[in-house]
């Protein structure tokens, strides 16, 4: 997964959890997202964000969200140690 699909992928989890109020979800994701710059400390606070929604928000996300949000954080681990993920 390329950055920008990345990060529209990121976009469309937290258009849903705004739309349902998924105030906790919102609340660790808006920590790392959007990226406040290109450079790999910015990427480390958003890997940090969605591990913390899987973490403390798993009871207001769907299972395919959960699913999905893994693989999210997967690819930004990658980008971050600048590895490729896994297929």
């Amino acid at each position: 997964m390329d950055p920008i699909e990345l990060q529209e992928d990121i976009g469309t989890l937290v258009d849903a959890w705004c739309d349902r109020r998924s105030l906790s979800a919102l609340r660790e994701i808006l920590a790392g997202y959007p990226l406040s710059s290109p450079l790999t400390d910015s990427w480390g606070e958003l890997l940090s964000a969605l591990q913390g929604v899987r973490a403390f928000a798993s009871d207001e996300i769907t299972n395919q969200e959960a699913d999905h949000l893994d693989q999210l954080i997967t690819a930004t681990s990658a980008i971050v140690s600048r590895t490729t993920p896994p297929a």
